[in-house]
């Protein structure tokens, strides 16, 4: 895992927005990006180096495979969620919707992302954190207001 080179990207003090895709690698932990999910929640945002920011519409996404599978650990995210340090969950309000919009008709996103990534630029974050690969050709004409940190490219 290349911890140097993520944690050069993302320096100290800058606001990350964590995707569905960065929560499901770190709760499952058998992705191959699982250990750069985990640095990025367990090192960076936990030990107060970097703030983050969830969607409301991700941790409804987060809630599903509990539901699922084993409700049992529906508890465990819903702490998470709620509890965890240097992390805070960002409603979808009007504002947010309208820039959703702006982001689905600019760059071709589905709602879900399209919402999600509003969470992002709304709450003004320097990075959006994902493992979808599409996202940083997508918003290349962004990287003025955030960039895209990608965690495959830190495995």
């Amino acid at each position: 895992m290349k911890t140097a080179a993520l944690e050069k990207r993302v320096a100290a003090g800058e606001r990350v927005l964590l995707d569905t895709s960065t929560l499901v690698a770190y709760f499952n932990g058998n992705e191959v990006v699982s250990p750069v999910a985990q640095h990025v929640i367990d090192v960076l945002v936990h030990d107060g180096r970097n703030a983050a920011v969830v969607s409301a519409l991700t941790a409804a996404e987060v809630f599903v495979l509990p539901l699922r599978a084993a409700p049992r650990g529906l508890p465990h995210i819903h702490a998470f969620l709620t509890r965890w340090p240097n992390l805070s969950l960002m409603n979808i309000d009007l504002h947010v919707a309208q820039e959703a919009a702006t982001v689905r008709a600019a760059h071709g996103f589905k709602t879900p992302d399209a919402v999600i990534i509003a969470s992002g630029i709304v709450a003004q974050v320097a990075h959006l954190v994902t493992n979808d690969a599409a996202w940083n050709k997508k918003l290349a004409s962004m990287k003025a207001r955030f960039r895209v940190c990608e965690l495959a490219n830190y495995a």
